[in-house]
């Protein structure tokens, strides 16, 4: 029952619109570029293929769901397993590309020689676990084939079992083995699902197996470190978020790591969603807003605010001083002028929409409405003001609703895994003004003037005039 990842999708701070050819950012541009994925000046064709409009291509060296994120004339985006690629722009040429592995992590000498001696160690005890669990599909098979011996069976599986808990205790004890071991890897995610995110002067990058990263603009890694990792269910999904001289990501614990060495700052033991924390700022102090309803004090971790929603796999809204946490049961909640302790903050509303199942893409808010649409394609507008239904549609594009919802000019535009996009006109009536059919992908689209960039499993497209 993998379903459930986002994938946020999979996975920013105020940067919307067309951008300058600038080589600092005034404020971070990562997850659907400044968190919103609103770009209300872009003004992109409305028809494409793979061949319509495509004012260029480029292969990618592997899948991944990260979004594009452009930085003057640089687009940075990430390739499984653990790749951040540098493209031009304009030409779509790839500048470099830069690979990250736990093979080059910096491991202490005595760790070193007692990790290859855990190792050995945790592969012997694979081995009996493996031997353990044939042993018990064997009973399993015997009981069902004959149910008589149903009381001596069971014995012997609850003996196997005992077996199998006394040899996963041991290997628990193998710390060093099991944090420098790669965990699995989910098809649908991979490790590359994180977007990258830049101040303008560094890249910030972070995948699924644990591993974040810091990259000046020329594609020299400064730093490489393990965090730990992630207990998200089936994958990790979201992505890092930058304030000031600390990056936030959350794998197992909300973890601080300060930009310039990778060094933990501060851990907010809390289980990790599958969106990405919005930063915002409260009383000119920097904030985080947690997919998982809480506000957060960058600089030291401190909880300000809990409990104020949910918006599942997908990330919260924060516009206009109002955080949006969607779901089946949206809710809105007004952010305070100042906060700086612990308070209880009253929604605004708390609305109903349909939509029984996953919740992956993140919406958009726009000129009053909210713009949302579950994994099945039942696409809903409410007024954000007090939640109430302006109106709801069922897509019928196929696949599944991954990518999430982005705006560019006065349009929504909604995909799917499948490569298909709907452009929706943005107001309180239902108008598709068309459709059109790319390659397969679970990013979501980005936009700049008259050009919209979107990475699909096996390219980076530019599409544009």
């Amino acid at each position: 029952m993998f379903r459930y990842l986002f994938l946020a999708f999979l996975g920013g701070i105020a940067f919307t619109g067309i951008y300058a050819a600038i080589t600092h950012a005034d404020t971070p541009i990562g997850w659907r570029t400044d968190g919103t994925g609103r770009y209300p000046k872009a003004k992109p064709p409305l028809e494409w293929s793979t061949e319509k409009n495509v004012v260029w291509k480029t292969p990618m060296p592997g899948q991944s769901n990260s979004q594009p994120v452009i930085l003057g004339e640089r687009i940075f985006i990430c390739s499984e397993p653990c790749m951040l690629l540098c493209v031009d722009r304009d030409s779509g040429k790839i500048l470099w590309q830069k690979n990250s592995s736990y093979d080059e992590l910096e491991i202490s000498t005595p760790d070193r020689d007692r990790l290859k001696i855990e190792l050995k160690e945790v592969q012997e005890l694979n081995k009996q676990l493996s031997t353990l669990s044939r042993e018990r599909e064997t009973l399993r098979r015997k009981l069902k084939d004959d149910p008589a011996s149903k009381t001596e069976v069971e014995k012997y599986l609850d003996e196997l079992m005992k077996k199998s808990d006394a040899v996963n205790a041991e290997r628990q004890l193998r710390t060093l083995a099991l944090r420098y071991t790669e965990p699995g890897k989910q098809g649908t995610a991979g490790y590359s699902t994180p977007t990258p995110v830049t101040d303008g002067e560094e890249v910030f990058v972070a995948f699924g197996n644990g591993l974040v990263a810091c990259f000046d603009l020329d594609g020299n890694r400064k730093w490489l470190k393990l965090v730990e990792h992630s207990t998200a269910p089936y994958a990790h999904g979201n992505s890092p978020t930058l304030i000031g001289d600390k990056v936030f990501i959350h794998f197992a614990d909300l973890v601080a790591l300060n930009t310039k060495d990778g060094a933990e700052c501060w851990r907010l033991k809390k289980s990790p969603p599958h969106g990405t924390s919005i930063a915002v700022k409260i009383g000119g102090v920097d904030m985080l807003v947690t997919p998982n309803g809480m506000v957060v004090r960058a600089e030291d971790g401190v909880v300000l605010a809990e409990g104020l929603g949910s918006s599942g796999a997908n990330s919260p809204i924060v516009q206009d001083g109002v955080a949006y946490f969607v779901r089946n049961s949206p809710t809105a909640v007004k952010l305070p002028d100042s906060l700086s302790e612990p308070t209880k903050l009253t929604p605004l509303w708390k609305g109903k929409q349909k939509g029984g199942g996953y919740w992956y893409p993140s919406s958009v808010v726009h000129e009053g409405l909210l713009y949302s649409v579950d994994d099945r394609g039942i696409f809903t507008v409410l007024d954000a003001t007090d939640g109430k239904l302006v109106y709801e549609e069922r897509l019928e594009l196929g696949g599944t609703h991954y990518p999430s919802i982005s705006l560019a000019g006065n349009r929504v535009f909604v995909s799917t895994d499948k490569g298909i996009t709907a452009i929706i006109a943005c107001g309180r009536e239902f108008k598709m003004l068309g459709q059109n059919e790319l390659e397969p992908f679970r990013s979501s689209l980005v936009f700049q003037g008259e050009r919209m960039y979107v990475r699909t499993h096996k390219h980076l497209f530019c599409i544009g005039r």
